[in-house]
């Protein structure tokens, strides 16, 4: 599966394990559960409100899996052609909505149950990696200050089997870095990687190199073969060639030459 596939990447993805990857800090989550239904045409993870704490999932919660007529017939929710039933219907919506509310904190506590075991898993596989690293390759990783390396640093546990094949590589470094990358061989010895970063200014384009400098000579050093060299540009091929105030052209970066 490629990096790009973003809506299939996503849907194989719990909710637990995007939230312990982007939001370790948060710990109580309200959650809002959509039904499994949804699950069809979304990923697990449908919303996330960092500063409310709330995260809507294509899962079923506990008001999903109880008897339908437990509460009211839900038949009575379907839609029908005569609009003396409109009222009734919106009463009836409004009757559920609350339903689902009263439920909200039995649902939340499971999922935040279920998040923080994802979180001391993750932590304990961290802590394994980070002492193989130690061991094997004599590579300390809580010393490593690249944001970039950290998170590619744990595939030398595979360097064996991931030196000189260029196209995962590339999908491991679009996934790394955050924006696409792809990359050419024009010569047998040397392998040039393009990191496709879009509306960067001449200031934050030095420094997008300068961070991406440490980077690719982590990848020259482990994950391309020694008789071969590792380049690496930074390219914004969207941009029209056109000279504006808005958008300055800045040389061997979105120019044409």
């Amino acid at each position: 599966m490629s990096y790009f596939d973003q809506d299939i990447l996503q849907q194989e993805l719990s909710a637990e394990m995007l939230l312990s990857a982007f939001y370790p800090d948060v710990k109580d989550w309200a959650v809002n559960y959509g039904s499994f239904f949804t699950r069809n045409y979304s990923g697990d993870l449908k919303s996330v409100d960092r500063e409310m704490k709330k995260v809507s999932l294509a899962r079923n919660g506990i008001y999903d899996v109880l008897p339908e007529k437990m509460f009211f017939d839900p038949n009575e929710l379907r839609n029908k052609e005569s609009r003396a039933f409109a009222q009734r219907v919106a009463e009836l919506y409004e009757e559920e909505r609350n339903i689902q509310k009263y439920f909200l904190p039995f649902d939340s506590f499971f999922f935040n149950r279920s998040l923080n075991v994802r979180m001391n898993v993750n932590r304990m596989v961290d802590d394994k990696t980070e002492m193989l690293l130690k061991l094997l390759f004599d590579y300390d990783l809580h010393a490593e200050k690249n944001p970039y390396i950290r998170l590619l640093a744990p595939m030398l546990l595979q360097v064996t089997e991931l030196r000189f094949d260029f196209d995962r590589l590339a999908t491991m470094l679009s996934a790394v870095i955050g924006c696409p990358v792809d990359y050419k061989m024009p010569q047998q010895d040397k392998v040039i990687f393009t990191v496709h970063k879009h509306n960067l200014s001449s200031s934050e384009y030095a420094a997008f190199k300068e961070l991406l400098k440490p980077l690719f000579g982590f990848v020259q050093e482990w994950f391309v073969p020694m008789e071969m060299d590792c380049l690496y540009k930074v390219k914004d091929y969207q941009q029209p060639f056109v000279h504006s105030d808005e958008r300055p052209l800045v040389l061997d970066y979105n120019t044409h030459f």
